[in-house]
């Protein structure tokens, strides 16, 4: 996807009609993060985001500790980050995501759970998406999906979650 440009969102339609003339996603791989009261954020739909059943992709903010969170990651997974790299990454304002109907529509998902040894936060927001009894009133159940994102991929019938071990470890 053409990224420097004016036209963010014509060129996120041009990727999306990509995506679909080549037959869609075969493998998505995400990661779950956790959000306060045990929710849980999925490829950045953060609750209360209002994402639906229809969306496939959006355009949002990014915070400055996000980008930190994802730079220290990629430092300790042994990619090669350079200065230049960095400094685009530390400048950027907004991430692309693909939305629930792009993940929905995948034919596989593949989940991941990172440094679940040490980070609470995220084995609570886990259970919570296994736990949570999703509702068969749609209104219901579109409200659960926004206060609680990780939830979408409970819709999905071909899921697979990793939880990984730790990754910064001192």
């Amino acid at each position: 996807m053409q990224t420097d440009t004016d036209d963010l969102e014509g060129e996120l339609i041009k990727y999306l009609e990509k995506l679909e003339s080549l037959g869609g996603i075969d493998i998505f791989f995400l990661g779950l993060g956790p959000e306060a009261n045990a929710a849980s954020h999925l490829a950045y739909i953060k609750p209360g985001s209002g994402a639906t059943y229809k969306d496939l992709a959006g355009i949002i903010p990014i915070s400055s500790s996000i980008l930190e969170h994802h730079i220290a990651k990629f430092k300790a997974g042994g990619s090669a980050v350079n200065e230049t790299d960095e400094t685009e990454c530390r400048a950027a304002s907004h991430i692309l995501t693909l939305g629930p109907a792009a993940i929905l529509g995948a034919r596989k998902v593949v989940q991941s759970i990172v440094d679940a040894s040490t980070a609470p936060a995220k084995r609570q927001s886990f259970r919570r998406v296994l736990d949570t009894e999703i509702s068969n009133d749609l209104d219901e159940r579109a409200a659960q999906m926004n206060e609680n994102p990780g939830l979408w991929l409970r819709l999905h019938p071909n899921v697979r979650s990793l939880v990984l071990p730790d990754l910064l470890e001192a």
